[in-house]
């Protein structure tokens, strides 16, 4: 019960300061018009996911399925039913709990059609540093990887490990959706090229 009235207050607040926003888009990826049975991974910094869920429910929810990897921590179920009350899905796990498993509910996500979103520095980073999962995933799948690249205008920053970002009310908030890219599977040194690569999109 406890859970439920954070997450439903979590959801409420989240929605009111989204009013709020002055939303802007770009999308190179033309997200909004493909098509739905063409899943994509998704990669977003781990520090600007605040304002995902009201992006999928208000502009996405109708043309898109999305699954997000949520850690197996208690921090991770609060999240996974947070944005469970915006139509997204969760699969449960990290790199140290569960990683195993985790991989292949996301592969099965997205052989079902589901688009399937990682913070590959998440969750315990270090920050804007890629962790194998999402690059693996793409090289498995050979399914190509949209970046997300979220800018704010103003924000508030956490002192969390990840300087965790709150965009403050009435402040402009960019949201683009980049050009998706291929990553072949390939020997150590040319993942670590994709890896940098990737990290720069991020921004």
């Amino acid at each position: 019960m406890r859970v439920q009235i954070i997450t439903w207050l979590a959801s409420v607040l989240l929605k009111l300061l989204g009013g709020t926003i002055r939303w802007s888009f770009t999308d190179e990826a033309g997200y909004m018009q493909r098509d739905p049975d063409e899943p994509l991974l998704v990669g977003v910094w781990h520090n600007r996911i605040f304002v995902l869920p009201l992006c999928f429910e208000w502009f996405c929810r109708r043309s898109r399925r999305l699954n997000i990897l949520t850690s197996a921590s208690r921090d991770g179920e609060l999240l996974a039913r947070l944005v469970a009350r915006f139509g997204m899905e969760s699969v449960r796990g990290s790199s140290s709990r569960r990683g195993v498993l985790a991989l292949r509910q996301l592969q099965a996500c997205l052989a079902r059609g589901s688009d399937v979103a990682i913070t590959p520095d998440g969750p315990r980073g270090p920050v804007y540093k890629i962790s194998p999962g999402l690059l693996y995933l793409a090289a498995k799948t050979g399914l190509p990887v949209m970046t997300i690249r979220v800018e704010y205008e103003r924000y508030w920053e956490l002192r969390s490990w990840d300087r965790f970002r709150i965009p403050k009310p009435f402040s402009r908030v960019h949201i683009c959706f980049q050009k998706p890219v291929v990553i072949p599977e390939g020997d150590e040194a040319f993942m670590e090229e994709q890896k940098r690569r990737l990290e720069e999109l991020l921004g």
